[in-house]
């Protein structure tokens, strides 16, 4: 079906372009290119909510060229992109809307998380800092920069982070394991055997007789 729809409006488009004689009333045109457009945008929301997103964002693409739903179909490529693992993409999108609309925390946390899922680290906390200050009550941010503390070994902020946490969503679900990775690398376990004889060996000992 979703085949079908998309042979459709590219026929149409075709015919839209093509040479013809016909009389348009002004603005038809127009009005039959857009309708293409939004016809593309349909057909990716179709295959988004099968979770097809590669082709999603594809036909996103494809209707981004309408500009009256340019800022929709853009930034649902994106994300699209984004759960399709391809980061490369997801990220060169995210940055170009991110240059129009510096303040968008949604395009920054998205940027954060792909960061963080590719091991560029330390650009990630710095995304995740900057959106801790303009979103303080963010339970998910929060947990994010959290994580990516400790995958960075920074332990001694990520337990100030945790606390935090602790202190504004004492029943967030991700407390424990975060507490788990905190507590085991700042108070690692004592080997208590350490300088002690293995218990194998002691039968190999001989007491050294007394010096004369």
């Amino acid at each position: 079906m979703l085949k079908k729809a998309a042979a459709a409006a590219l026929f149409c488009l075709a015919l839209v372009s093509c040479k013809s004689t016909r009389f348009f009333v002004p603005g038809e045109k127009k009005v039959a290119v857009d309708n293409i457009f939004i016809e593309y945008y349909n057909i990716a929301e179709e295959y988004f909510k099968l979770k097809n997103y590669s082709k999603a964002a594809d036909y996103y693409i494809k209707s981004s060229s309408n500009e009256r739903i340019f800022n929709a179909a853009y930034f649902k490529a994106a994300r699209s992109y984004a759960l399709a693992k391809d980061w490369s993409k997801a990220v060169d999108i995210y940055n170009q809307i991110l240059k129009k609309d510096k303040d968008n925390s949604s395009v920054k946390e998205s940027l954060a998380y792909i960061y963080a899922m590719t091991n560029d680290f330390e650009r990630s906390e710095r995304l995740y800092l900057e959106l801790i200050s303009e979103n303080p009550d963010s339970a998910q941010i929060l947990v994010n920069y959290a994580t990516v503390l400790t995958t960075l070994e920074k332990y001694q902020d990520a337990a100030e982070q945790l606390a935090v946490i602790k202190e504004k969503f004492p029943d967030e679900e991700k407390i424990k394991a975060l507490e788990s990775k905190i507590n085991e690398a700042l108070n690692p376990p004592v080997d208590e055997s350490k300088g002690q004889i293995p218990k194998e060996l002691e039968k190999d000992l001989e007491l050294a007789p007394p010096k004369k």
